[in-house]
């Protein structure tokens, strides 16, 4: 889909306050546990320590970054450079800052593998080679977490396919899909929870708004 946007300004990030360690909100135990072994396993500088908070809280996460966590997400990492940093933290101090979210409402192993996961896109920025997933979990990135964590790469690809499921499913049974949009020129249907709010075009028809293909409602459900 393609939306015909106002210019909105991005909220401004409310970073965490800075400690003489990393900052845990959610299982401290647990995530400082898997913090700390595969931060070692990868070895990370133990000077990043300090600039690193990581929450189980997405509406903290979003006020830390700024930015939108979609629902199926179930782990996020965010670097804020240090220009960013200098003016939006509580005693930043002008220094970048390492954020990452991890969805509670995993299995053990998930939660491990996720944090896993994560930090290889933290050893990724502190080394200057950041990458971004071609597809997850098939990608350069998961070879890498199954060489750190020990676990098959099949395995892993199950785990995330069977956390992604489950978190499908919790979050049909809060929103249920009630529409259905119909491009009127490639037959393309579009499901939502909700009516969109403004006029909004076929990405496949073409990928800017164009209302030669704006999506018509075609059925809702109570």
């Amino acid at each position: 889909m393609t939306i015909a946007r106002k210019s909105v300004k991005p909220p401004i990030p409310l970073l965490p306050p800075l400690q003489t360690g990393p900052l845990l909100s959610g299982e401290q135990e647990i995530l400082r546990h898997w913090l700390m072994h595969y931060w070692q396993k990868l070895a990370l500088p133990i000077q990043e320590l300090p600039l690193l908070a990581i929450t189980q809280d997405r509406q903290e996460y979003m006020r830390w970054t700024g930015k939108r966590l979609h629902t199926m997400v179930l782990g996020c990492y965010c670097y804020i450079p240090a220009s960013i940093a200098a003016g939006r933290g509580r005693g930043a101090q002008g220094q970048h800052r390492h954020l990452i979210f991890i969805e509670p409402d995993m299995q053990p192993r998930s939660i491990e593998v996720t944090i896993a996961h994560e930090l290889i896109h933290l050893a990724d920025r502190i080394h200057g080679t950041p990458r971004r997933h071609r597809h997850h979990g098939y990608d350069a990135i998961a070879l890498d977490e199954a060489a750190v964590t020990g676990y098959p790469l099949e395995d892993l690809q199950a785990l995330l396919h069977e956390e992604s499921t489950r978190r499908e499913q919790i979050r049909r049974q809060r929103r249920p899909i009630r529409y259905l949009y119909q491009c009127p020129s490639c037959g393309k249907t579009y499901p939502r929870t909700r009516k969109y709010s403004q006029a909004v075009s076929c990405s496949s028809c073409d990928k800017r708004y164009n209302p030669q293909f704006r999506l018509l409602l075609s059925s809702q459900t109570p």
